[in-house]
Parts: structure tokens; sequence; C-alpha cells
């Protein structure tokens, strides 16, 4: 043995690592939780996924070795949480190989690491093949593995892939460590579940180690073909092995999580290891607030879908154990301190967004706050109804409407839940359901309060109790599988290879492109695509896809957007309106033949518009000073979430939890500016990934990276990233900057747009004339326009308010006691006893705001009664309708009202039962519609009318 076993997680990670380094492999750092360039995964999960491009040969590696301790997540396991071995985030140690070794050093390697670097008993370590591979079973024999500890499993256990319908597949061998007694072992045909044993089916047997032999193409057909370049694919649970090191009993009892629960103690006040419920409730709060914090550090927000909606059920879930605890909000955002300063060494973006991290926590957690009081209005409201409502279904199965509250307040949204749910029962018909529905919440019910208020299924549960209901379980259980299948296909890992099939079909690897040098190129027509074919030939009007030996066309990555320009040749044109790069490092050149016939082989020049390109270039150097502004300016935790490099603007998103303020704007216009006066170099290198990577290079977004990697630097360390666009030789070269705006596109998300060189030039321009035009109708100077715009500005903002008083005042003096200065249609309805008075008027109004001012008028003048008003404004028929409490008890509903009147109209209409609003298409159609008032009201009131 070399050296002592580890025995902390940074002495396992540092010792794998160190190991296969001395393996001849190039130790990489982990990727992004986010795929890059790989829409088919909605998180990293698993080591292998970052290199995917280098497993199908879509792309060379930097090494043909690789080792790296990869952040993985997956979303199946966010319920699973709070057992012994579930995590959504977790490291996943591994060691690839793509085309060099194979099985054998795989093999020899796991087996030399296990046993002499880590320690591990061999007496303790147990092996699976795939069923038919017996070179692996051979492989482990030789290296002294006795054949009672080798089981052979099939498909389901020990073979991995393809990913989609076709593509690389192999069988896997796993290494699995028992922790059982020795003596306890039974034999190998001892058959003790359903006919089978082994480590596969054995409580007591943990997964450590699992090696992928990827040596088959698996077809369409189902046939698989040996691959001609081999490859190795493994990965080892850290925080699995890091528990079997330690001797713990689960994950959680490992310094990996330690300083976590530590915390979590502190800030519940309740004891780890002396409550079971207690003790899941704490794993649950610590996993969850670390792998929060390494999503955010990443640059996931929180939302309403696909990563975003990851990330809020991880904190939600998170805040509902935490308050079972005890805890006071914000916690999780507390704990996110203790992940940074426990794991910031071994994964940097824990430590540079760590205020970032703490912000979004702090943000979502208080908004959750919110949010849980109002789920539990709506289970009031779902109950209340129940119980006020219990011959609801006859009055359905009579084919009576029932009313739906038109509010949003929490008990409004739970009886309209309630009544939803009703109506699907009647409607299936489901006798024994429709009777259970007075005294049972669905599963349907409860989940919507679990998955949109957050509501606890367990609370709901009780508060059920209480309310003597039952709370159908099976329902809920069904409802949150169909959730979990959901999760499963978003997170599922393939691509579209039809896509792609014909460009591979075509024997074209790559298509040098010398467009850094040049913007004219002599070459060849490598192939030719029509309508997803490959053809020889094609004429005049073709739409075609055309691959060249060589280009200078630069195809759309990155951000910049392809080029444009013109191929040309013997007799033949084609106006090329895009270059893109389907497959690999193929440039596919879109266009059109607009005058002759080309065929595949023949000699052409390829002709890239300049001028376009040049003006892309501006945008796309000024994108990177952009960056390293922000960077500098709002902090080290913005990330580059996407941008656009185009002939007329760049726009650049990126992450930040609030607006920038105008100051942090114009810091950052004036920097990137400063660094264009300072007409900096921009230089280009090539170098390893490896190397930019530790040198400081950013790769926040884009591809995945060759081994020879370029990169821009521009005033370096300041700004350093890997790159592949076309760039100005001098900062100098951009021009003038403009920031011409920066919106919110999300929750946490910015997106910045600005223009450079001409474009910026014509801007201040126009700017400069609207300036003068306006100083020169004021007959001012240019320097006191800003002020005299200001006093217009008070001026007439005094001058609308006087007019609205005195439009509110005529108004006011032209409805009620009688007047006769409008269109009146007054009237009394009787209703079980009770007389409710109508005033019904159209009016004069400019805007609804003084219309409904002049209901309230007219309401507070009556007392009691209902107000019908209503005015043409804006060439369109409104309508307010407002009543008093007292009429909304006997029957009278100001939104059914509206409702119906607007559908007189040819509009819409509604709002809640004191006031509501209508709104028309046709101006002469509002008389009609208010006479029409008195029969809408008597309809309502005995059960038309939208109730």
């Amino acid at each position: 043995m070399t050296s002592s076993p580890p025995k902390t997680a940074d002495e396992l990670r540092e010792a794998f690592l160190s190991y296969f380094e001395g393996q001849d492999h190039l130790r990489m750092p982990s990727a992004s939780l986010i795929p890059a360039a790989d829409p088919t995964l909605l998180l990293i999960n698993s080591g292998m996924a970052q290199f995917k491009p280098y497993f199908s040969g879509e792309k060379e590696p930097p090494h043909p070795r690789i080792t790296t301790s990869q952040k993985c997540f997956r979303t199946t396991d966010i319920e699973e949480v709070g057992d012994d071995t579930h995590l959504t985030m977790f490291e996943m140690l591994g060691n690839f190989s793509f085309g060099n070794y194979f099985k054998k050093e795989a093999c020899a390697w796991a087996l030399d690491l296990l046993t002499n670097r880590f320690g591990l008993d061999p007496e303790r370590l147990y092996y699976t093949v795939y069923t038919t591979d017996d070179e692996a079973e051979n492989i482990w024999k030789e290296l002294g593995i006795p054949e009672d500890r080798i089981y052979r499993f099939g498909d389901e256990d020990n073979w991995w892939g393809p990913a989609g319908d076709e593509g690389v597949c192999g069988p896997s061998s796993e290494i699995n460590y028992y922790r059982g007694s020795l003596d306890d072992v039974p034999a190998k045909d001892d058959p003790i579940r359903n006919g089978e044993w082994g480590p596969n089916y054995h409580d007591d047997f943990v997964e450590l180690y699992n090696l992928v032999f990827t040596q088959f193409y698996r077809d369409l057909d189902g046939n698989d073909t040996v691959l001609p370049a081999k490859n190795i694919d493994t990965g080892m649970g850290f925080e699995r092995m890091l528990a079997v090191l330690q001797g713990a009993p689960n994950v959680y009892e490992t310094d990996a999580f330690r300083p976590i629960i530590a915390h979590v103690e502190q800030l519940s006040g309740k004891k780890w290891g002396q409550d079971k419920e207690v003790d899941r409730a704490i794993r649950i709060v610590a996993e969850h607030a670390r792998s929060a914090s390494f999503l955010i550090g990443d640059g996931v927000i929180p939302g309403n879908s696909g990563r975003g909606y990851v990330l809020r059920r991880l904190i939600r879930r998170g805040m509902l154990f935490g308050r079972e605890l005890g805890m006071d909000t914000p916690m999780l955002s507390s704990i996110s301190k203790t992940v940074s300063d426990h794991m910031g060494h071994a994964y940097l973006e824990l430590v540079g967004n760590f205020e970032f991290i703490k912000d979004v926590l702090e943000q979502e957690e208080k908004s959750f706050s919110r949010t849980l009081e109002f789920g539990a209005l709506v289970l009031a409201g779902m109950i209340d109804y129940r119980i006020s409502n219990p011959d609801a279904a006859e009055q359905l199965k009579d084919g009576k409407k029932l009313k739906l509250p038109t509010g949003d307040d929490g008990r409004s949204v739970g009886t309209r839940l309630a009544i939803v749910e009703l109506e699907r029962l009647v409607t299936s018909e489901d006798a024994e359901a429709i009777d259970g529905w007075r005294n049972n919440i669905s599963g349907t019910e409860s989940f919507v309060l679990y998955d949109t208020y957050g509501y606890p299924v367990e609370v709901t549960e009780e508060v059920a109790l209480e309310a003597q209901m039952s709370l159908d379980k099976d329902g809920f259980s069904s409802e949150m599988e169909a959730q979990r299948e959901r999760g499963r296909a978003a997170g599922s890992f393939g691509g579209n290879v039809n896509s792609t099939r014909v460009y591979e079909s075509l024997g074209v690897e790559d298509t040098p492109f010398v467009g850094y040098e040049t913007f004219e190129s002599n070459t060849s027509v490598m192939a030719i695509v029509k309508d997803g074919v490959a053809v020889d030939s094609v004429n005049e009007g073709d739409e075609v896809e055309i691959i060249l030996g060589e280009t200078p066309f630069y195809a759309a990555r990155g951000g910049q957007v392809g080029d444009t320009g013109v191929i040309s040749g013997d007799g033949v044109e084609v106006m090329i309106n895009d270059t893109l790069a389907p497959y690999g490092h193929v440039n596919v050149h879109y266009g059109t033949i607009t005058s002759g016939s080309l065929n595949k082989g023949a000699k052409v020049t390829a002709q890239v518009d300049g001028e376009r390109r040049e003006r892309i270039r501006r945008n796309h150097t000024a994108t990177h000073l952009v960056h390293a502004a922000l960077r500098e300016i709002v902090g080290s935790h913005v990330r580059q979430a996407g941008s656009v490099v185009d002939p007329n603007r760049l726009r650049f998103d990126f992450t930040n939890i609030r607006a920038l303020t105008k100051e942090q704007i114009k810091a950052v216009q004036d920097r990137v500016n400063e660094k264009i006066r300072l007409n900096r170099l921009v230089e280009v290198n090539f170098t390893t990934y490896g190397e930019a990577v530790e040198e400081g290079a950013l790769a926040f977004f884009g591809d995945t990276y060759d081994n020879e990697v370029r990169t821009i630097k521009i005033d370096a360390p300041w700004s350093y990233e890997l790159c592949g666009g076309t760039h100005m030789d001098y900062t100098g070269g951009i021009g003038t900057f403009v920031i011409t705006s920066e919106t919110g596109i999300g929750s946490g998300m910015r997106r910045m747009e600005a223009i450079t060189g001409v474009a910026s030039e014509e801007a201040i321009f126009e700017r400069f004339r609207a300036l003068d035009t306006i100083a020169l109708k004021f007959r001012v100077p240019i320097s006191d326009a800003s002020g005299r715009v200001d006093e217009l500005s008070k001026d007439l903002s005094q001058a609308r308010k006087q007019v609205a008083q005195l439009e509110e005042q005529l108004l006011q003096a032209s409805v009620g006691g009688g007047s006769s200065n409008n269109s009146s249609n007054n009237f009394d309805i009787e209703t079980d006893g009770t007389v409710i008075h109508v005033e019904v008027s159209e009016v004069t109004a400019t805007n609804f705001g003084a219309l409904r001012k002049t209901g309230d008028h007219l309401k507070n003048q009556i007392g009691k009664g209902v107000v019908i008003l209503g005015s043409v404004i804006d060439g369109r028929p409104m309508v307010v309708v407002m009543a008093t409490d007292d009429t909304v008890k006997v029957g009278i509903h100001s939104g059914n009202i509206a409702k119906a009147i607007a559908g007189k109209m040819g509009g819409g209409g509604g709002g809640n039962p004191t006031v509501a609003q209508a709104g028309g298409k046709n101006a002469e159609q509002l008389s009609e519609a208010l006479g029409a008032a008195e029969e809408i009201i008597r309809e309502s009131l005995s059960g038309g009318a939208g109730n």
C-alpha cells in the first residue's frame, strides 16, 4: 500500500483524481449542472453527460483519458430524499477512455484503487457482469477474483444504452461492497429472493463502482455492431464510497454532511440521532439546502418549468420539513453559508456566487411563506363548501349550474376547486365517488394543494380529519407518480438522431474554417443536401444545403449568428442566407440557387458578406467586454445565460436577482467604453482546455470543448474567455458602445441589449436631433430644455387633475336625483319580500376611472340598491355595475350581471358580487344592453345569468 487510505471527503476526492492522473488521465473540472449545448438534458445527471460528444465521435476530446469529480442531479429522487441512500445532488467520481484503453485496464485499475489505495477488504467486494460478457468475467478471474463472487445479470442491471432509439451502448460491470457479517454470506446458489441472490438483490450490498464498456453501436433495427474505437465510462458514487471508508451507516453520518447537519440542529434546536422522524426531517433540510445552493450557484433560478421548477420544489420541500422542526424563515439561505464554507474550496462557484445564492434563497423562502398561508385558506374553502352545500351533487344532476366564486382570495379558489372536482365526478357518473365527495378531499385536490401551493399532504389530512373528512391517499399517490413520470421524461438523455443522420452518412468529418484569416476561399463542393436527402446536383430556384472542402463562412454557435454571402462557380451562383453546424464540425451553408446548376465536386469561390461580418465582430468583442464589466460592477455571481450577436445589435442574458440600477447601467457602459478608448489588444490564443481553465478562462456558456480551444483575452485577466467566434483585432475598432435596454426575462434572469459602431453613432445623432427639436419648439437653449419639459409636464398634470375633477362633478350632477341630463332607466325589483332599487344610466365619460367614481358617488347617494352606468369610451362601450352589501345578501352578483350585459355588446365582463365591469365591441349596442338590465337582474335572481 503506497499511502494511507483516504479518511475525509477531500482526501477521497483527491485520492481518486490523483490515482488516475498517475495513469495518464487528464483531470478536468466538474461541468456546470446546466448542460452545455445539450437541450435534451434537464440537468447533468452522470459523470459522462458532459462528454457525450466525445463518446459519439462528434468531437475530439482534450485527452484520450480523462478523470473528473462531477456534480450531478437526479430529479426523480426528490421525494425519496430522507432515507439512507437517496440524494438529489451528488458527486460522481469517474475515469473515462475515448478509444484508448478498455476492459482489462479499467478492471485492473478499479481493483487496485479499491484495495490498495482505498484499503478495502477484497473479501467484501462482489462483482456483476452482463449475462453474456465472458470477457469481463475472465478478466476478473485473471485478477484473482473467485468465481463465487462474480454474478451475471441481464439488461436491466448490467447493460447501458443506447440513450435514444439508436447509438452507442454496451455491457457493464459493477463492483459492490458487502457490509454484513462475512460469516452470514449465503452460498451463491442459495436462492433467497425470487430465485436469485446477489449484490443487486440484497440490502447489505452497496454499489460502489460501475464500469461501462461502450463497445457496440445499436441501429434502429436493434442490431449491435462492434465499434472500431471502444470507450470506457465509469462512475463511483462519492458519498457512498465515503460512507464505506468512514464506516458510517449512511451518507449523512459522513463529513460530507456533518457540518450541514450541525447547522440544522443549531437552527432547529433538535438533536440528531434521537428520533427517527426528526432525523428524516433534518436530512431533508440539509440535503435540499446543499442541492439548492449548487443549482443556484450554477445559474438555476426558481421558476414554474424546467430546471427552475425542480429548484422551486427542492426549496419548498426543504422549508416544509424545516417548519416541522420548528425552524423560522429564512432557513435554507442561512444554511447555504455552511454549504459554501464547507465545499467552496472544491467548488469555487459556491464562494464566488454566495451572495447571489443567499439572495435567491431568501426571496424564494419569503415568497413561499406567503404561499403556504394562502394554501391554508384554499383548503378551508374546499372544506367549507362541502359542509355548507351538501346537496350540490343533486343540483348538478338536476341540470342546475353551481355558482363559481370569481374572487382571487384563498377561500374562493378552494371553493372553485371543490366545485370543479364535483363536476368532474358527476360527468364521470361514478356514483360511489359522487356520494363520497361530501366527506372526502380528492387526490387531485390534495395534489394541487401540494404542488401549486406547497401545502403538505400530511397537513391536508390532519385538517380534513378535524373536519370529519378523509383524504384520498391513493389518488394523491397516483398524481405524484404521474409527476415523477413527467420529471423522468423531462430529464431523459437522448437526441434527435434523424436530424443529423443525413450529415453523418455523407462521410464528411470536418469543414476546415479559414474565416479568421480571410473572407474569401477557393474551394470545392463536398456534398449537397436538398429536402433532407443527399443529391449530386441542384438547379436554379432550389433551396439547398452545401458542404464545402473548406469555408470562410462562420457557422452559428456560441451566440454568434452564421455568416451570409455568395458561393459562385462556373455559371452558377448561390445566395447563402445562413451557416450552421448541425453535426460536429461540419459547416452547412443554407441558400438558394439564383442562377445555373451546381454539381457535387464542383470548384467554387466562397465569399462572405464582409461588411456584415465586420459589424458582427464589433458586437461580439463588445459582448466579452459587457460580460467582464458586469462581473466587476454587479458581482462575480453574474453568469452568462445566453447571447445573440448579430450585425445590428448584441443581446446578453445573465443571472442577477434584481434589475440593475441606472447607476449600474451607466457604470457598465462607461467601463466598456473606457476599454474601447484604450484600444486594447484582443489577444487570440490556442491552448488546451485544461490549461485555459487553470489560467482562469471563463467557459460559462456555449459548447463542449475540443482538445484544442481558442481563447480571447482583453486586458487579461479582466476578460478571459473560451470562444471560437470572430473578433476585432483591437477594442478601438468597436466604436462607441450604447446600452439600449436592461430588462427582466424571468425570475433572476436579466437581459441587456446594446449597439456599437455605426448603429450607436446613428442612435446618438437621433437623440441629439430630438433634443434640438425640443429646444427649438420651446425656444430655449438645449441646456434649459429638460427643465422646460419638467415645467410643462407639471402644468399638464395639474390641468388634467382639474379637468378630471370638473368631469367627475359634471357626471355626478348628471346622475341620480331624477336628473334629466342623461339616459336613465330606474326601477325596483322585489325578491323574497325585499325591494331592490336599481339605477341605470348612460353617461358621457372620457375614461373608465371617471365612470367608476361616478358609480361610487351614485351608490353612496342611493344608500341601498344597484347602480349600472354605461358610457362609450374611446369608441368602445363600457359598463360598471355596483351593488350594496344588503342586495348581495339577497342574491345580487355584480360580476354575473356585468357578464350578461357584456354578452349583449359582443364583449366580456365580470367581477365580484359588489363591483364589476363589462366591455363590448360595438358602441351602438350600449343603449340596448343597458335597457336589458332589468331582465338580466331578474334572471340572475331566479338562477340564470351566469349563476
